[in-house]
């Protein structure tokens, strides 16, 4: 039998190439859902095929603005008006996670070149691998908060006072974000540490997944954590600080049937001469403070 006639190789191609490919018809229903997009959505075939393909996957843009091209996600578009469509956003995984992609959707046409379908190609933006290897050295050396598997309190301060010293050599600006949690006080007195314990998680790892790899966070108080963002200045951590929130809002928890909705504060200052970590941290917990005095859900920065 020639390789051409196999009647398995679509399935084995399918397997054997590392591509989240989700195909669906006219109507939007999942036809075909690769291993690959079982990987890295956390949804099983079982669970989309047949239906249409989950509206909770693309719902937060990973642009500068926090706005996407347009309201629709990329296969929906594609879909309306049968064209391609490309986008970087990020995606939300079956466990809340949200994650850095690159979408490419087409349309499907039979051979009188009526549209049929749609298929959709997903990557990540960065090597997931690589990245869990990381992580698996990082916590083999102690170096990770066991609760949000970010960097726990002695390492960020480390990472700080290495910028601290870079930055007396080299005055490249940074910045730094001292952020909290808004009424985890009242999600632990309503569900419990368990619920707090995931809520921290979720919105830890997707923080995370909005910051540059040059950047670092980590976790610097009980619901406080503390981000390094190299070569940014005044001018740009507002925006950055603010496209957090934005993130951390559509980090939405679901703890037994409910959907636990959070907002974060955040303090933020740039590094000075003769700067240290004290002085530092002493500023960006003062903004922070005046986040959380104002109502929190908000940014506040202190240069001095």
């Amino acid at each position: 039998m020639t390789d051409h006639g196999h009647p398995e190789l679509h399935r084995i191609v399918l397997e054997s190439v590392p591509l989240a490919l989700c195909v669906v018809n006219r109507e939007g229903k999942v036809l075909l859902w690769s291993a690959g997009a079982e990987h890295l959505t956390g949804y099983l075939r079982q669970d989309v095929l047949g239906r249409l393909c989950p509206d909770n996957l693309h719902q937060a843009s990973d642009d500068e603005t926090g706005t996407s091209a347009s309201r629709f996600p990329p296969l929906l578009q594609t879909l309306r008006e049968g064209r391609p469509v490309t986008a970087h956003l990020s995606i939300r995984t079956k466990n809340g996670h949200l994650v850095p992609v690159h979408l490419e959707s087409v349309p499907l046409r039979d051979d009188n070149g009526i549209m049929i379908g749609a298929a959709e190609i997903c990557h990540t933006v960065y090597k997931a691998d690589m990245a869990e290897r990381r992580q698996a050295r990082l916590a083999a050396y102690g170096c990770l908060d066991p609760i949000t598997g970010m960097l726990n309190h002695s390492m960020i301060q480390a990472r700080l006072k290495e910028s601290l010293n870079l930055y007396a050599l080299y005055p490249v600006p940074f910045c730094i974000l001292c952020l909290s949690i808004d009424n985890l006080t009242k999600i632990r007195e309503r569900f419990g540490q368990a619920a707090v314990d995931a809520t921290l998680r979720i919105v830890a790892q997707s923080i995370e997944h909005g910051l540059r790899p040059t950047d670092h966070v980590g976790r610097w108080l009980d619901q406080e954590f503390l981000v390094i963002l190299n070569e940014c200045g005044e001018s740009d951590v507002h925006k950055v600080a603010e496209r957090l929130c934005r993130i951390a809002r559509k980090a939405d928890v679901s703890w037994w049937g409910d959907i636990l909705h959070v907002t974060v504060s955040v303090g933020a200052t740039v590094a000075h001469d003769h700067d240290v970590a004290s002085s530092m941290i002493s500023r960006a917990e003062g903004a922070l403070r005046a986040s959380t005095d104002a109502g929190g859900n908000q940014v506040n920065l202190m240069v001095s």
